[in-house]
């Protein structure tokens, strides 16, 4: 048994029916000749490679178990009933089978919880595609990776050629130990809990008093008032917007891509990184979309940012190991030119004169413990609390590692591979990035509730950056899936 870490265990006991917190990609394959036309047969092939491969990734194979009343952390074990039927799924998109119904399909899929009695990942072989092929749907639990280390343990799935190589037989189950039981569980958490039950409180009280002081300062109300201004909006900084609160059960899905190295170029102009550049396409969308609305606020609009802390060489490694920042989107600024270069030289200004990004997502986690995380949830979702409290921001930029070479499955060649990252909180809007073979693939995934308007925001993010990349270049830049 292996207890997850202090974050991984909040994805755990946050989650909710309204937002599943898992992450996905959706991934496109190039029909092949080699390959057979079939589609029963087809998606035994892919079925049987990625089974194949599971030997490799051991927490594809194991679940989280919780322990009663959230009084420790959760804990992965192996699954003695594991069955790769469950996880690998046949699905088909409606007639005509383009991107609209795939698109549709992605969000109907991606709005459904993974089941706890399982390990949580799965992948939709999906069907029905008007260009003849195969797209995979691949969805894992933010408690197992991060992004980064989403695509790694993915990746391990697929093969570097169209020539397939056999992995290692996977060790079996045969031998897994039973799941323990709810009184097991509580027996390795705490016997202190099980002994004296004032001890349950106490442990909750303690952990509120760590909490505020960790909110405290997150706030600003512990830093010295000089420090303000270089260390950024606090989280009550970001204005109310319809983009947040309480989320629906339904999700709206778009997607779009452009060549990374325009973006680059782009970005280059102004001093910026690929990030900048997405932060100022995301912050002029998001200006007309709430303009179009009516209620444009009159402060800037606020991203929180992920960011990878991780040790070069884990990228691999199970769990979270993501910080985050809470950085302005430059939205009082119309002209998009003027936004990325502002965008460019905030971001520059703050690299320069902060140290690496602090685990404080960890260390809130930490405060926190998986009993008041799980009370916290349950309080918030019982009174709709999200549609009353403050935002912490207006939406979720990410942006994600692709694999440095193309990638292939089962003897065909993944041509697109678009991220999509959940829903947390109150947040409505998850904006998620991944380069991929020459490409930057945004995956946008929102409420239906509050942006029942996707369409139109991709539309804007599209003329947002037709007019920052290379007018010559426009035309055969920016590309929706096929």
């Amino acid at each position: 048994m292996e207890p997850l870490a202090a974050l991984d265990s909040v994805f755990v006991t946050m989650d909710a029916p309204n937002a599943p917190l898992h992450v996905g990609a959706l991934i496109e394959l190039e029909p092949s000749s080699s390959t057979t036309a079939d589609p029963s047969a087809r998606f035994d092939e892919i079925r049987a490679t990625i089974e194949e491969r599971l030997g490799n990734i051991a927490v594809l194979r194991r679940r989280v178990v919780r322990v009663p009343f959230d009084l420790g952390p959760p804990l992965l074990v192996d699954d003695p009933e594991f069955d790769i039927s469950f996880h690998v799924v046949r699905r088909a998109v409606p007639a005509p089978g383009g991107p609209r119904q795939v698109e549709d399909l992605v969000a109907r899929i991606m709005a459904r919880p993974l089941s706890p009695d399982r390990p949580l990942w799965e992948i939709s072989v999906i069907e029905g595609l008007e260009s003849g092929g195969t797209a995979l749907l691949a969805k894992v639990h933010h408690a197992l990776a991060d992004g980064v280390s989403g695509v790694t343990i993915f990746a391990g799935l697929f093969d570097l050629s169209s020539d397939h190589v056999p992995a290692a037989p996977a060790p079996p189950l045969d031998d897994a130990e039973p799941v323990p039981t709810p009184v097991e569980l509580l027996a390795r958490s705490s016997s202190e809990l099980l002994r004296r039950p004032g001890a349950v409180l106490e442990a909750l009280g303690a952990s509120l008093e760590r909490l505020a002081g960790k909110v405290d300062a997150m706030v600003g109300t512990t830093v010295d008032p000089d420090e303000l201004e270089t260390k950024g909006p606090s989280i009550l900084d970001a204005p109310t917007t319809s983009l947040s609160g309480t989320v629906s059960y339904a999700r709206n899905f778009e997607r779009f891509c452009l060549d990374v190295g325009e973006v680059k170029a782009a970005a280059g102009r102004h001093g910026g990184t690929v990030t900048d550049f997405a932060m100022g396409i995301v912050g002029g969308a998001l200006r007309e979309l709430l303009a179009e609305r009516g209620e444009l606020p009159a402060e800037d609009l606020i991203s929180f940012v992920p960011v990878n802390i991780r040790v070069p060489g884990t990228e691999g490694e199970l769990g979270n190991k993501i910080s985050g920042r809470l950085v302005p989107l430059q939205t009082l600024i119309t002209d998009p030119v003027e936004r990325l270069a502002a965008i460019a030289e905030q971001n520059r200004e703050f690299k320069e004169t902060h140290e690496a990004p602090s685990d404080f997502l960890n260390e809130l986690a930490e405060a926190a413990g998986p009993a008041v995380a799980s009370l916290a949830g349950r309080v918030i979702s019982a009174f709709d609390l999200f549609d009353h409290l403050p935002n912490v921001a207006n939406v979720i930029i990410s942006s994600v590692p692709g694999p440095p070479v193309p990638l292939w499955c089962a003897g065909e060649r993944i041509v697109r591979a678009t991220p999509m990252g959940p829903l947390m909180f109150n947040q409505a809007l998850n904006i998620t990035l991944l380069g991929y073979c020459g490409t930057l693939e945004f995956g946008v995934l929102g409420c239906a509730r509050r942006v029942p308007d996707s369409a139109r925001l991709l539309e804007l993010l599209e003329l947002q950056a037709a007019a920052l990349l290379d007018p010559g270049a426009v035309a055969g830049s920016i590309r929706s899936f096929a």
